[in-house]
């Protein structure tokens, strides 16, 4: 097994094709289709700007100021907690749980600082500590126990919203603050770009290294393409899968803070549904539920395309049911697709063997 992280993010078949010699391939070109299925992020960006022009073109308020600004910002929230949903699924796991906890460290976020007065920065760093925790306790019951963490987290997804409203006691927090936390967080920088969105790019690039650059990155990759062969190897599967919960309930906290920050109110209906656009967004930027492949580039645009669609369907006059519609249809679509790409690539290896 190859020691070189980039190695694990490619293609199965991949490292094979590229140590062929020119006179051992094939002589026919590649297809257009075979070219994308060789580049799934040319692919999906390609998808994006598809669905960037056709809502500029049908719709008269899509390239509004108000309207993309509104756009990034969604995206942003999905994006961040897509970076732990990327590692958690390319390590061959999931956490349906994101959207409850989300709502779950908003509502603390807002008990921290309305009802107990905390400095805001210091009640961000509680919700992420906190978030982390609760991460930490559904990769252990995966990892310990050995339940699937569909199961485990489908069990917390209940149990958080159902904490969120206690905690609350069913009704908002809301603040006046306005201190640079509630700037930094919510505020848009120069007037113009989101803060929400610098906060995405910042761990954004810093997961797109750690996946892409370092050895835990290669074991993500590992875990989820051969676990037995990963553990053979030497590695700690185990520890692998837990780092990638934590991570995931971190992150969730991170944009508990944010939205709070943004909005200076704690809901405790918020994050009703939010797994399911993250989710959505990851297997629509080419992760593989199979795990073992995906990149957290794909999980950015994935964002930006569930996003876009949310918004130019609104402004289209439909209601953000017939959105969540054309996401899931665009799941669909998305996963049929990767499977399509991976039966051509076994096919094209057959022939070459």
């Amino acid at each position: 097994m190859s020691s070189d992280p980039r190695v694990a993010a490619l293609e199965p078949g991949d490292e094979v094709l590229d140590q062929l010699e020119p006179d051992d391939a094939p002589s026919a070109g590649p297809t257009l289709w075979q070219r994308l299925a060789d580049n799934p992020n040319v692919a999906i960006t390609l998808v994006a700007v598809l669905v960037f022009a056709f809502f500029a073109l049908t719709t008269n308020t899509f390239l509004t100021e108000f309207n993309l600004i509104n756009i990034l910002r969604n995206a942003a929230l999905i994006g961040i907690v897509a970076v732990g949903m990327t590692y958690l699924l390319i390590a061959g796991e999931i956490d349906l749980s994101v959207g409850s906890v989300f709502g779950f460290l908003t509502v603390i976020m807002g008990l921290l600082v309305v009802e107990l007065g905390l400095s805001p920065w210091l009640a961000m760093v509680g919700v992420i500590a906190l978030g982390a925790l609760i991460g930490a306790i559904n990769g252990l019951i995966r990892t310990r126990i050995g339940i699937p963490s569909f199961i485990v987290t489908l069990a917390m997804l209940v149990a958080y919203r159902s904490g969120a409203l206690i905690a609350s006691a069913e009704r908002p927090l809301t603040t006046r603050g306005r201190t640079p936390f509630y700037e930094i967080t919510g505020g848009e920088l120069f007037g113009i770009l989101p803060w929400h969105v610098l906060w995405m790019l910042a761990i954004m690039a810093v997961g797109g290294f750690v996946l892409g650059r370092t050895r835990f990155g290669y074991h993500l990759y590992a875990t989820g393409g051969n676990l037995e062969a990963a553990r053979l190897a030497g590695i700690d599967t185990d520890r692998v899968k837990l780092i990638a919960f934590v991570l995931t309930g971190a992150l969730c906290g991170v944009i508990g803070a944010l939205l709070f920050g943004y909005l200076r109110v704690a809901e405790p209906t918020t994050g009703t549904g939010f797994e399911f656009r993250v989710i959505g967004a990851v297997i629509v930027g080419g992760v593989a539920l199979t795990g073992g492949r995906g990149t957290i580039y794909g999980g950015l645009i994935g964002a930006l395309i569930i996003s876009m669609i949310t918004s130019g369907l609104v402004l289209l006059g439909f209601s953000q049911d017939v959105g969540d519609i054309a996401t899931g249809a665009l799941i669909i679509a998305a996963g049929t697709i990767g499977l399509l790409v991976r039966r051509a690539t076994s096919r094209r290896l057959g022939t070459l063997g």
